[in-house]
């Protein structure tokens, strides 16, 4: 990573309106802000890479609305059952501890390891910061000594000098997208339509708002149209106080 990637920490609170989302290093969560977008969904999102130390106060003084956060590496991160009580947060995926060695190591030669292997044949650097992790992977690769990284942010500072190998019995690292409690209605409805993107919720699901919110005479007129569908379908399902028919009381030709 150059002096020019290097994260930053949002210098201002987001636009009234906005939907501004951050994550920090080794995230990827372009996937879901490319479907956000594909679909027109409103507000217009808003991206924004946060340093791994940052994403409380980021979150705090309404920098981002929402942020993917790693748990339980840095040592002041709080558990998910701690982080809870004063936020939401929904747990994604949990990632893979990897040793990032020098090409050069013998280490290599074997397809995984487990920390007492990598402790009793080498000397690994001290636990990262995940912000400072490009200067720890260049001193691997240097021989200085391999490097504990969660898989994405090995990945992230990926060089031709140097590898990764997967330490088995190293736990996970959960990934949380978190969002403070107490947003306004419009910020948890716009939170929780994101949710579902990152659920899979497909866009004919018919839980996402209209794409201008039904804010516009076209909008609304599609909500009452599919209010009305909705209310036609009950009727055909329940014709007068019979039983319905076969084929839920629509006559098929």
């Amino acid at each position: 990573m150059t002096v020019a990637d290097t994260p930053t920490p949002p210098s201002e609170p987001a636009e009234p309106g906005a939907f501004t989302v951050g994550y920090v290093p080794g995230v990827m969560p372009g996937k879901w802000f490319g479907r956000w977008r594909e679909r027109r969904m409103r507000p217009e999102l808003r991206d924004v890479l946060v340093p791994a130390a940052e994403w409380r106060s980021a979150l705090h003084d309404a920098a981002v609305t929402a942020c993917f956060v790693r748990l339980g590496w840095a040592p002041g991160d709080p558990s998910l059952e701690d982080l809870r009580v004063t936020h939401n947060a929904v747990h994604l995926y949990d990632e893979l501890q990897v040793a990032v060695l020098s090409t050069d190591d013998l280490l290599t030669v074997l397809d995984s390891l487990t920390l007492a292997q990598l402790t009793e044949e080498s000397t690994p650097q001290a636990h990262a910061d995940i912000d400072n992790a490009a200067m720890a992977v260049e001193l691997a690769a240097a021989g200085v000594g391999p490097v504990v990284l969660p898989m994405s942010v090995a990945r992230l500072h990926a060089r031709k000098d140097v590898t990764f190998r997967e330490l088995t019995d190293a736990p996970t690292v959960p990934v949380v997208l978190v969002w403070p409690r107490g947003l306004d209605d419009e910020g948890e409805d716009t939170v929780q339509r994101f949710v579902g993107i990152v659920r899979g919720r497909k866009e004919s699901s018919g839980r996402e708002a209209p794409r201008d919110g039904g804010r516009t005479k076209d909008g609304a007129r599609d909500r009452d149209r599919r209010a009305a569908s909705s209310a036609g379908k009950r009727s055909a399902a329940k014709p007068g106080r019979g039983r319905p028919s076969r084929g839920g009381g629509v006559r098929r030709k």
